[in-house]
């Protein structure tokens, strides 16, 4: 009898083990960011209105060609009007926080390596063969590096999967959910535009197993 319990015993196990291999953690994007960055960031202490004006100079800042980025304060200062005087004049150093936005943005959770994820986002091909996805970039917004400059490192997934499982896009930017395991890995990966090629920073990769059209 004791026999054959440690047999059925050894069969429950193996059965419950595949179950346990295969369980998977829904991430949302700012899942991607170090949570005691986004809890205790150098931003808290700030009033609304001194968020919206730091936010305005960031994505003035942000919009600026490479070139752009090295004007002399003088004219800087022409063309974004009274706002960084105001700023100074409330005590807030926008170099700063620029700096300390940077490393928010760049930070990783390493802690997530080697886990099977499944994450939402928007499909951005980089390989296509025949007519399946093999490469790609998953964005938390539609039109991010093309349109409009690329997210932050840690909102950006490398993907790749094998050919054979490639995925059938039919639109660029196409909303997806991508399942795999997840690497906190820091790289550049080059995007091929119409006007020329950029290095992207990103902050993750993924081998991914399944890609599926998102739904909710």
């Amino acid at each position: 009898m004791k026999k054959y319990s440690k047999i059925l015993i050894i069969i429950c196990t193996l059965l419950y083990l595949p179950a346990v291999a295969e369980q998977v953690r829904k991430l949302a994007w700012q899942d991607l960011v170090p949570a005691h960055l986004t809890t205790d960031g150098p931003f808290a202490d700030l009033t609304q209105e001194q968020l919206e004006l730091v936010v305005w100079v960031f994505n003035f800042i942000d919009s600026l060609p490479p070139h752009g980025k090295g004007k002399d304060t003088e004219e800087f200062y022409r063309e974004i009007g009274e706002t960084i005087p105001q700023l100074k004049e409330a005590g807030i150093d926008i170099n700063e926080l620029m700096a300390k936005r940077k490393i928010i943005q760049t930070s990783i959770v390493e802690e997530l390596n080697g886990q099977r994820v499944r994450i939402p986002g928007y499909l951005l091909p980089l390989e296509v063969s025949a007519t399946k996805v093999t490469e790609f970039l998953l964005v938390p917004y539609v039109g991010a590096c093309i349109h409009v400059p690329p997210p932050p490192p840690n909102q950006i997934v490398h993907v790749r999967t094998l050919q054979k499982k490639g995925f059938s896009s039919k639109n660029l930017y196409e909303p997806v959910w991508v399942t795999g395991v997840i690497t906190a890995k820091s790289m550049v990966k080059d995007l091929y535009l119409a006007d020329g090629s950029a290095g992207v920073n990103i902050g993750y990769t993924m081998q991914a197993k399944r890609i599926e059209p998102y739904r909710e």
